[in-house]
């Protein structure tokens, strides 16, 4: 049988997206960020990305920005301190973001801090004093210079280059982030060849990126990493992740004035190190996707299976992974499916451009016994016409041990599973770029 915590428990709010989890746990908010200035990396489709970045400017050199975001929670299969079930409500502030980018012809480089705290989510039940700032992390910081036209090269805390930085257009991102495949910063160098018809990139990354302030003891981050668990994860694991070779290839199937069809492999392969047993295992991803997008409508579907030995002194058929200050388990071997599609609209004199769009996600996992983890997300992404400084991005999110939605899935959800009943919430959240 999966495993499930022990009553009674501290799960005042659902662990997802950050919720007071148990003993300090609060959980990852995982949120898209914005394109940088890296030579074309730019998201293709789904075009709701970025969510945070000051209004584009065609002038080249330095610029800063700002974005602070707030947020309201609706989630209906919530929990008492009690373990009673009940549906809760929050308005509350989410993230301040600063950023940095350069620009010129020869050299680039682009940089994001991040603030959080003094809300619901790092509340005093969950261990903290309740202040914004006091969880802050480095999310990247990376500078690199262009070869050629076609060619450039980059070195820091980066994006790492599995497939497409963005899978779908949720603030969430997709049930990938979960698992760590979407969207993962790393230290490391990368090296991208792009033209018109096909994209090569292949990175070398020694370590993930840093861990930042917080309580948790490896956790205080923006992407999911392998991480060292803290003390409330049952059979949680010791493990850092190193000697990551990651890279895809991109080409376009077809193209015309207005639609495009582009297919994706991706492979990453990385050691995985054990503290306690001083045993080096492994890591291996293997991906494929077809990205298309025809007018106003784009759409996405991919596949990725995932391997890994960890190494353990326990059981391997879970690890610990962690991000936004709290660590939870994740199941070692399991196949990855994805699709999403989604369209812009012509709001017409209206002041707001709107992209609605709806995924799906799903994990099947290998261990006999373990419960697949899902998620379906149907939302829409609302745009300021005239300045470009306000966003908003509203869902209506269904899943299933899914440790971003519902109470009691956070630390299991995605490794054995939770209690494979579905769980339902509404997130929006609501930003200004400076």
């Amino acid at each position: 049988m999966p495993w499930t915590p022990p009553v009674p428990i501290v799960i005042e709010q659902q662990c997802v997206p950050g919720a007071a989890c148990p003993q300090g746990a609060p959980s990852p908010t995982g949120n898209a960020d914005e394109a940088t200035a890296d030579g074309g990396e730019t998201a293709s489709p789904p075009i709701a990305k970025p969510d945070v970045a000051p209004p584009a400017s065609p002038k080249k050199g330095l610029k800063v920005g700002a974005t602070l975001r707030g947020r309201y929670d609706l989630r209906f299969n919530d929990a008492a301190a009690s373990g009673e079930p009940r549906t809760s409500s929050h308005l509350s502030f989410d993230t301040l973001a600063l950023t940095a980018d350069y620009t010129s012809d020869t050299v680039f480089g682009s940089a994001q801090y991040r603030f959080l705290g003094g809300n619901f989510i790092y509340g005093k039940p969950a261990g903290y004093r309740d202040y914004p700032g006091e969880v802050r992390f480095l999310m990247y910081a990376y500078g690199g210079v262009n070869l050629t036209e076609a060619d450039s090269l980059t070195a820091g805390v980066q994006p790492v280059p599995f497939d497409d930085r963005y899978w779908g257009s949720s603030i969430l991102n997709d049930l990938a982030f979960v698992y760590g495949f979407e969207e993962t910063y790393n230290l490391g160098v990368k090296f991208r060849h792009e033209t018109p018809r096909y994209r090569v990139e292949l990175g070398f990354f020694p370590a993930s990126g840093p861990a930042g302030a917080g309580i948790s003891s490896d956790s205080s981050r923006y992407s999911t990493n392998i991480a060292r668990a803290d003390s409330y994860v049952p059979d949680g694991s010791r493990n850092d992740e190193r000697n990551m070779l990651i890279g895809n290839a991109s080409y376009t199937l077809a193209a015309t004035a207005d639609a495009k069809l582009s297919a994706t492999i991706s492979g990453w392969f990385s050691t995985i190190h054990n503290f306690d047993t001083r045993a080096d295992g492994s890591k291996r991803i293997l991906a494929a996707s077809l990205t298309g997008s025809k007018g106003a409508w784009h759409a996405k579907t991919l596949v990725a299976r995932q391997d890994i030995d960890p190494r353990n002194p326990g059981r391997n058929d879970i690890i610990t992974v962690g991000g936004f200050d709290a660590s939870y388990n994740i199941a070692t071997k399991g196949t990855y499916i994805f699709g999403e599609i989604g369209r812009s609209i012509d709001t017409g004199s209206l002041p707001f451009d709107i992209a609605p769009y709806v995924n799906y996600g799903r994990f099947f996992k290998d261990a006999r016994g373990f419960r697949d983890s899902e998620r379906l997300d149907i939302g829409a992404v609302w745009s300021s016409k005239r300045s470009k400084r306000i966003k908003v991005y509203s869902e209506f999110l269904i899943g299933r041990n899914d440790p971003y939605v519902g109470a009691g899935q956070f630390i299991s959800g995605a490794a054995q599973g939770g209690d494979g009943r579905l769980k339902k919430s509404v997130l929006v959240i609501f930003g200004y770029s400076l």
